[in-house]
């Protein structure tokens, strides 16, 4: 049989057995002698050579008189040929079995002589592109054979290294998860016993494990990075080819792959014998670690990131003599070693630029990780960031584009860092062009550098930015940026502003009396109030959040003034803004934002408004021009109604109102009223009439003794010839709301301090109009015109005890003292009729208005008319009675009326 054995195995040296373990063997020998014939004959069938195997077995490695290994060891050089020949058996219980035997006698005897016979076998099945073993069982066996060899040969295995690793790379591809576990494992063998063989073949094997490295089971990864660790250590050529795959891996679901990884890396970048120049590639691994999700593998990373820098102060003591004498490390501080800090120094141009490159990967993992991995970056490089600002800056403007809020969290935060460490003029230098480049473009564009100029800001040092922030001022005062229409680039803006106040200096805020224009805090306050006149409906997505930015913004930009509320603020720019918004009053216009500007300014200047209404009414008599556009009056008579309205009543804080009432009447009011085409037109009379209205009720709040805001002689004098014809004109307008509000500035009209204003002329023509509008198509009209005739009623009754005793000038024309009975009985007869109404509300209100009248005509000191009207009244509807379907409301009138007798 050993005819067929190697020569080097023939001539091996063997041990001399005794005498005894001579019978033993012969014996052993002599009972499986025809079943080694059996095995090495081409006819045997499959259960014959089963059996011999079986026997085989029974009688060698598993007799129960446990053999000596050196009987052992000379029984396996007669059977080895048998059992080797049966590995490539086209049964499959005889291969498995042959390989169990032949497992079981290498973990007993020295197979160092066999291993030159097994391996071309193995070579010859387990290499080819093919899998020529089906049975997987067999094929785990057969690896595992094979790492038992290299375990148990050491330095023995280094003549088969080549062959070991050209199965091996075929066994990292086998379909079954166990296989590869142990393929793994056999490079890891073959590395510590034939380092210097094994890195002949280094990348070959690196490649190999790629595939490895992203099978889906965890346990192969785990394996395989530790295989991977062993072949670079022997062979880092490779590494280049696989770096990829690694930087996929910082982002696997498993922690302990995780884990893996960063001991890997952190194992490369202390033994490698270059490994200073692969820091560039596994530094970002390390650093991934960094920022992991699970903090003990972060503590990890950062021990393995202090050690790799204990290591470089070691290899570049020389280096840093100097540095380590005068600032040693600092064990109780969170600042990186020094050794740390030059490593990533040494590599931060090729880091940085592949950073930036996957801070904008399609992958939306691998950007947020990337951009996580820069935040850490900052702590190690610190000032040394600066060279590369030209080049980050632009990318990150670029990245805040996007809308997740992971991505921009890490970029808003390494911006910050990056203003930390970088002087403001330099950031400052590179940001502005991409800010201007980007105006006139895409909105996301503007947005992304607002982002990121809003961090820098916020990570500078106050003292450093001081000197640049009327830089940024003329930066962000853009009317392409603070006059958009979007609303969240404008919140962007208010972040910045924001951002910028923060670090303002009490001691710069302020300019001096004639520099109030140029000073940083009117800058910014002008821009603020700018802001705030923007889009202020809270329904629109991102308005709610800007105006709490604005409204945080003043606040902060109130205290750095040292004032005690906001409207202080305001006061002290008052007249600065009031200045530079007047230059261009006469061509404001509806796109203008100066008219919004102007609408914020009084709205918040409280009391302050009444010391300046000479330029205020000035400005309210330009702005309601008739020439002027619709929505710029639209605006302003909500700012006037909302003044009007507001207590305490600003406008007349300092009692001065009064003095300008006639010039509001007639070049606000009356000049508005007039009839005009169109429906804008018809807006403008409806707001026109409720801001008069407004205006006319101002007196209701007055104290008794305080001074009337509309002195009786200023509507003497504009009654009969402007006010009333354009009254009378409101009342025909199409608008409900119009034709209300005018009979109720009537009812304001007709009191009794107004009374003088009137004669029977006026009152003749007044009354006329109020009677069709018992007619008007809207119940709400007809029942307030209802309640007019009561008011008028009282203001004739006025106004004949007024007439009556008034010296009348001989010279004058005749003049009426009372009103003719035609007219009473025209109005009894007009509302009469509406008591037969068949609206309940209708009749109950005229009901009302006939008692009214009749209690005006019982109590007045002057009759109003030569029969009484209460008699006309009884009269009329006694005659009208039976024509009324329900003559319920007339006996009240008259049961109220004889009452009164």
């Amino acid at each position: 049989m050993t005819e067929f054995l190697p020569d080097d195995v023939n001539h091996h040296e063997m041990k001399e057995l005794t005498q005894e373990q001579e019978e033993q063997y012969n014996e052993i020998l002599m009972n499986i002698q025809r079943d080694i014939n059996i095995l090495g004959e081409i006819s045997s069938d499959r259960l014959t050579k089963r059996r011999a195997l079986e026997k085989i077995k029974r009688e060698t490695i598993g007799n129960k008189k446990k053999l000596s290994v050196e009987i052992l060891q000379k029984v396996f050089f007669n059977i080895s040929n048998a059992l080797v020949k049966c590995l490539g058996d086209s049964v499959e219980k005889c291969r498995e079995i042959s390989t169990q035997i032949i497992t079981e006698f290498v973990g007993t005897i020295d197979p160092v002589p066999f291993i030159s016979y097994l391996m071309p076998v193995f070579v010859n099945r387990y290499s080819q592109p093919e899998v020529i073993e089906p049975s997987e069982e067999i094929r785990l066996a057969t690896v595992e054979l094979i790492l038992n060899l290299s375990n148990i040969s050491k330095r023995e295995i280094t003549p088969f290294v080549e062959d070991i690793v050209r199965i091996i790379d075929r066994t990292l591809q086998d379909p079954y998860p166990e296989v590869k576990k142990v393929s793994c494992k056999i490079i890891i063998s073959l590395v510590e016993n034939a380092e210097r063989q094994v890195s002949s073949f280094g990348e070959k094997i690196t490649k190999s494990l790629v595939p490895t490295l992203q099978h889906k089971h965890s346990s192969v990864r785990i394996i395989a990075l530790e295989a991977l660790k062993y072949a670079v250590i022997a062979d880092a050529s490779g590494l280049n080819d696989i770096i990829n795959t690694l930087r996929n891996l910082t982002l696997d679901k498993t922690g302990s792959v995780r884990e893996a990884l960063y001991k890997t890396v952190s194992e490369w970048l202390l033994k490698l014998r270059d490994r200073y120049s692969y820091g560039d590639k596994l530094l970002p691994l390390l650093f991934a670690g960094f920022v992991d999700e699970v903090p003990k593998y972060q503590d990890l990373c950062r021990s393995y990131m202090d050690e790799i820098g204990a290591l470089y102060e070691y290899d570049w003591e020389s280096r840093l003599k100097d540095q380590l004498d005068y600032t040693p490390n600092d064990n109780n501080s969170n600042r990186p070693r020094i050794g740390s800090r030059h490593v990533v120094r040494d590599n931060i141009m090729k880091i940085l630029d592949k950073l930036l490159e996957d801070i904008q990967d399609w992958n939306a993992e691998r950007r947020n990780k990337s951009s996580q991995i820069f935040v850490t970056i900052f702590d190690f490089v610190e000032e040394h960031i600066t060279g590369y600002t030209s080049n980050i800056i632009p990318i990150f403007c670029k990245v805040c584009t996007t809308d997740e809020a992971s991505l921009l969290q890490s970029i808003g935060k390494s911006a910050e860092l990056m203003g930390h460490y970088v002087e403001p003029k330099v950031w400052l230098d590179v940001i502005t062009p991409q800010i201007k480049r980007s105006a006139g473009g895409a909105v996301q564009s503007r947005i992304g550098c607002l982002k990121v100029l809003g961090s820098l800001i916020r990570g500078s040092d106050q003292e450093k930015l001081a000197p640049s922030i009327k830089n940024i001022s003329s930066i962000i005062n853009e009317n392409e940026l603070i006059h958009n229409e979007n609303i969240f680039l404008l919140l962007e803006v208010s972040i910045v502003v924001q951002e910028i106040i923060k670090k303002l200096l009490k001691s710069n805020v302020k300019g001096t009396n004639n520099e109030i224009e140029e000073s940083v805090g009117f800058i910014y306050f002008y821009i603020l109030v700018q802001l705030k006149s923007s889009e202020n409906n809270i329904n629109i997505p991102g308005v709610k959040e800007m105006q709490l930015s604005i409204d945080e913004s003043l606040k902060l930009l109130t205290e750095k003034h040292e004032f005690e509320s906001i409207s202080q603020l305001y006061n002290y720019y008052f007249d600065t803004l009031m200045n530079e918004l007047t230059k261009t009053i006469d061509i404001w216009n509806s796109y203008s934002v100066e008219p919004k500007v102007y609408y914020n300014l009084l709205e918040n200047s409280g009391e302050l408004i009444g010391q300046r209404l000479d330029i205020i009414i000035s400005n309210f008599i330009k702005l309601f021009n008739v020439e002027r556009d619709f929505e710029t009056r639209i605006r302003m008579f909500s700012l006037l109604y909302k003044l009007l309205t507001t207590e305490p009543l600003s406008l007349n804080s300092t009692h001065q109102l009064p003095l300008y009432s006639k010039k509001i009447i007639i070049d606000i009011f009356i000049a508005n009223g007039i009839w005009r085409a169109g429906k804008k037109a018809s807006v403008i009379r409806s707001k026109d009439m409720e801001c008069f209205l407004a205006f006319l009720s101002l007196q209701d709040k007055q104290v008794e003794n305080d001074k009337r805001i509309i002195e009786s002689q200023c509507i003497e004098n504009i009654m009969e010839k402007e006010l009333l014809p354009v009254l009378i004109s409101c009342l025909e307008d199409d608008d409900v709301n119009t034709r209300e509000n005018v009979l109720k500035i009537f009812n304001k009209l007709f009191h009794k301090d107004y009374c003088k204003a009137y004669s029977a002329e006026i009152f003749k023509k007044i009354y006329p109009e109020l009677l069709k509008r018992m007619d008007d198509a809207s119940d709400i009209i007809r029942d307030q015109t209802s309640k007019t005739f009561q008011y008028i009623f009282e203001c004739i009754s006025y106004w004949q005890d007024y007439i009556q005793n008034a010296e009348i000038d001989s010279g004058e024309a005749y003049v009426e003292k009372s009103l003719d009975d035609v007219h009473y009985q025209t109005i009894i007869k007009g509302l009469a009729i509406h008591l037969d109404d068949s609206n309940n509300l209708i009749q109950n209100s005229v009901c009302d208005t006939f008692k009214h009248l009749a209690l005006i005509s019982h109590i007045s000191t002057t009759p109003l008319s030569k029969i009484p009207l209460k008699t006309m009244i009884i009269e009329y509807l006694s005659s009208v009675r039976s024509k009324h379907r329900n003559s319920y409301f007339i006996d009240s009138i008259i049961q109220y009326i004889q009452n009164l007798k």
